[in-house]
């Protein structure tokens, strides 16, 4: 019996320091996990406020990353522009560091942040480290995205502009059965290769990091 009961007490602490050991490595996963989801330490966030050319505000974008990538989420709320329809939304280079200017409209913040790699030519739209995805505008004027990219870190873009577009974005892939006159081989034209012919600029934000 006495065996028994000491192989019986052995086992029980096995067990004890196995479910010690789960908790041990569990309450390890938990503290290294920051604020932004991320199961990092280096993780960081950004945002955006976006407002209208009256001065509203219409949206709110927010960046979170870690090693891995970043996380864009955008907000709009009371969009007049292109209701039931999708719009352009990318990130300019804003190399003046000048806040949004309505007049223009936002024409101050530059073009689409595009960084160019020495010994790489430009990349044409839809492959800009500051192209993201369109965003689908209801009817009631809201609308939400959520996207996940890897092309920037916090310090890419903080103080760059985002900017709604009032139209949609074809990220520069027009068929080469259509023709203009600026492109009369067919294809994508130098406008279409700058700015995926999004339209004029509706919203603009300044990224600030947290």
């Amino acid at each position: 019996m006495g065996n028994t009961a000491t192989g019986s007490h052995r086992s029980r602490s096995k067990k004890a320091a196995g479910v010690a050991l789960g908790v041990a490595a569990l309450a390890g996963v938990l503290t290294v996990t920051t604020s932004s989801g991320s199961a990092s330490g280096d993780g960081w966030e950004g945002t955006a406020v976006l407002r209208d050319v009256g001065g509203n505000k219409v949206g709110k974008v927010k960046f979170e990353g870690d090693e891995h990538g970043t996380v864009v989420k955008v907000t709009l709320n009371g969009i007049t522009v292109g209701l039931d329809a999708y719009h352009g939304f990318h990130l300019h280079a804003n190399d003046a560091a000048g806040q949004c200017d309505p007049a223009g409209p936002f024409t101050n913040v530059g073009g689409h942040w595009n960084p160019t790699i020495e010994g790489q030519p430009a990349k044409d739209h839809g492959s800009h480290a500051g192209d993201l995805p369109s965003i689908q505008v209801l009817v009631d004027g809201s609308g939400s995205a959520r996207s996940l990219t890897g092309r920037f870190s916090p310090a890419d873009i903080a103080g760059r502009a985002v900017i709604l577009h009032a139209g949609p974005d074809n990220f520069g892939n027009i068929p080469t059965r259509y023709v203009s006159p600026s492109a009369p081989l067919g294809g994508p034209d130098t406008a279409t290769k700058g700015t995926g012919d999004a339209g004029s600029r509706i919203a603009c934000g300044i990224v600030e990091l947290d």
